[in-house]
Formats: C-alpha cells, structure tokens, sequence
C-alpha cells in the first residue's frame, strides 16, 4: 500500500493553495448573501397613520346633489422599501363615518349592514416611490391591491400622490370609483331616487415614521 497517495484524515487534511483560494472566496460571499436580506428589511422605513390629521371620503352621487361622509382611519401601516416599494394598509370604522345628516347616517349604516360587516380595507403596494432630495417633494404613484368592504374583496387601482413634508412624515391623497353593486350594496334611496351606482372614494393620509 502507498502511504503517500491516502486520503488526508479529517485532522490532517491540507489544500493546495488554489483551493484554499477558492473555498475562502466561497465563505466570503455565503456571508454577504446570508446578511444582503436583513439589511434590506432594516433599511426599510415604517409608518403609522397620524388618525386625527387623516381621513377616508365617499362621495354618493344623486340627481339632485352629492352626498359625502367622511370618517377618520382606524388603523393604517406604510412600508417603504430601498427599491422605491410602498406598501399601504388602512382600515376604517363604517360606522365613523359622518355625513353630517344623521337620518342619512343611519340608513347608509342599514344599506352596508355596518353590524356584520364593520370593516372597509385597502392593502395596496406601488413601486417607483423614492424620497426627494430635499424637502418637500411629491412623487406620483399608482397603488395597486385589494379593497374589502361588505364582505367582498376586489382588485382596486389607486392613482395617488405621496407628498414627503419631510424626512419623518408623508401625505398621500387620492380617488377612485367603485362600484356599490360590485360590493353587493342596495343602492341608497334620497327623496325617492336612488343614488348613483358609482362610489367615489378619497383617501387622506398623513403616515409618521415609526411603528
């Protein structure tokens, strides 16, 4: 037997420099692989809907005027990513919201049936959205996801502005339409006329930095 040609033990094992060169290069890169995911997830930056300073709008459109109601969020998150990613969550009370007519109130809250249905919400993600330079700066953005209301989820596109006021706070406005029988809602009746099939919504958000 050739002593000389064995296969290095476990304890004695050696590598020709090229090897050693290329297994070094190896663990370098794992380790810059393994930290890459966490740091983007760090550089990302959190926001919490400011409620007072925020609000959802519908607007009811009837043969004789429009009617809208406003209510503030209950809840909402913003997550803006390195690559420009944001991603919104909002959800508010159907019952908050105030058309300063509490007759009308009550019979929008019996039409939705708020009581089984308590929620609307819109998770939505757009991309392009980068901080400007210097502050103010506005950025348009198109939002893209799902909103829930009476009990149906559907696709919804967002056309909004995100306006960052500065470094730690961003407003983002905008409006869509949707379609009340789309979400299996009895159009409401005003002085015996129903009102359109076409809901206009109008988000007003005001999001701080920090969770």
């Amino acid at each position: 037997m050739n002593v000389s040609a064995r296969r290095p033990l476990c304890g004695d094992k050696t590598y020709p420099p090229l090897e050693d060169a290329v297994i070094a290069r190896r663990l370098v890169l794992s380790a810059a692989l393994l930290f890459a995911l966490p740091a983007a997830a760090q550089n990302a930056k959190m926001y919490s809907v400011k409620k007072e300073a925020s609000s959802l709008t519908y607007k009811l459109i009837h043969k004789m005027h429009t009617v809208s109601g406003k209510a503030a969020p209950s809840e909402g998150k913003a997550v803006l990513k390195p690559d420009g990613t944001l991603q919104v969550a909002v959800r508010a009370q159907v019952k908050d919201f105030d058309s300063q007519n509490s007759n009308r109130d009550t019979h929008m809250l019996e039409v939705t049936e708020a009581a089984k249905y308590p929620l609307v919400e819109v998770k939505a993600v757009g991309t392009g959205v980068k901080p400007p330079a210097t502050f103010p700066g506005s950025v348009p953005v198109t939002l893209k996801g799902k909103l829930t209301f009476h009990g149906v989820t559907k696709d919804v596109e967002i056309p909004m502005t995100v306006k960052f006021d500065s470094e730690k706070q961003v407003t983002a406005d905008g409006s869509f339409k949707i379609s009340l029988e789309g979400y299996n809602i009895e159009r409401p009746t005003l002085l015996l006329v129903k009102v359109d099939d076409e809901l206009v919504l109008e988000p007003h958000l005001v999001f701080t930095e920090g969770t």
